[in-house]
């Protein structure tokens, strides 16, 4: 019997160790699935090409005391500006072969309760071709003429308050692309300057890659997802867990409670001498208290019978207390 409980405690302290082990080691796996992000992603840019459209300028004036014919400036002063000269030059990058057309136009219009009526529409001048990797087109600007039918407008509408629109459009269509399309407008200022607004524009074309990468670690010689183990090793801690819990929690249930606890300290052990046939049975510890409370002895201890038994001597009395009794006369 003795050799059957060594067994059945070893064998419960073995599972349990082995619970607690494995507990311990599907613990630290969750830690680490927690620590480690599931995927990996990795953001790549590759510029397919790049188009370019350029206005290069200069004036030529009517007076050159200030600025001399062929100068380049940002702003043109209206009054003295005869022409404003210019090439415009597209490249791409990589070359490519493609086509392009251009028109320079000036619209007339007049503006009435805030909204624009169109009042003529005309082509200056028009460029188309192909090309190969770049192309350039001369632009003029004639400020002379410009000015003159816009007054030549104005008398033959009686429109005195009639303006004009003067700009370079380009558009260019290379295979495989998106046209490129860029717009240069002539404007006035309240200053009376003239500039060219829009002179310049850069196109890039990125390709934009995405790669996502699941991560895994290893377990048990397989490699097992991030996200399948954030799921799979907390609940198999938690499994492995709740036996030695449960194991615990019912050993503390089930351990009897020591109800001498209070008159511990008050017990030695030992065998009365003399101790009679007939000793005073006591049904309770709280009876054992009180009668150590009045006589002011030594509680002894002794096993009989494999019984605890707890005595207190007062001369000829002696009084017993055997645990277990729970009251039972």
């Amino acid at each position: 019997m003795i050799n059957f409980r060594i067994e059945r405690s070893r064998a419960i302290t073995i599972a349990l160790v082995a619970f607690i082990s494995l507990a311990v080691l599907f613990g630290g796996y969750s830690a680490a699935a927690y620590l480690k992000s599931p995927t990996t992603t990795e953001v790549s840019y590759r510029t397919l090409y790049v188009e370019r459209g350029s206005l290069s300028h200069m004036g030529f004036f009517s007076n050159e005391t200030v600025y001399r014919n062929g100068t380049p400036l940002g702003y043109y002063p209206e009054k003295i500006t005869r022409e404003i000269r210019g090439a415009y030059d597209y490249s791409t990058s990589p070359p490519e072969r493609g086509t392009y057309s251009a028109v320079l136009r000036a619209d007339y219009y007049v503006t009435a309760n805030k909204k624009r009526i169109s009042l003529k529409n005309t082509t200056i001048k028009r460029w188309e071709g192909d090309f190969s990797g770049s192309f350039s087109i001369p632009v003029n600007f004639n400020m002379t003429k410009l000015t003159g039918a816009l007054a030549d407008l104005r008398e033959g509408t009686g429109l005195y308050r009639a303006a004009s629109d003067v700009y370079l459009i380009v558009n260019v269509s290379v295979p495989g692309r998106k046209t490129f399309t860029q717009r240069i407008n002539l404007i006035r200022n309240t200053a009376g300057m003239l500039a060219l607004e829009g002179s310049l524009k850069s196109y890039k074309k990125v390709d934009r890659t995405v790669n996502t990468t699941v991560n895994t670690f290893s377990f048990l010689g397989k490699n097992v997802p991030v996200s399948t183990g954030r799921t799979v090793f907390p609940a198999m801690a938690f499994a492995f867990a709740l036996p030695p819990l449960g194991f615990t929690y019912t050993r503390r249930e089930k351990k009897p409670k020591d109800e001498l606890k209070g008159l511990r300290k008050f017990v030695v052990a030992g065998t009365p001498s003399g101790v009679p046939d007939d000793p005073i049975e006591l049904d309770s510890v709280e009876d054992l208290e009180r009668v150590f409370d009045l006589v002011d002895k030594p509680i002894v201890h002794r096993v009989e019978n494999g019984e605890d038994v707890y005595s207190i001597t007062d001369g000829e009395v002696v009084y017993e207390y055997r645990a277990g009794n729970n009251g039972a006369s």
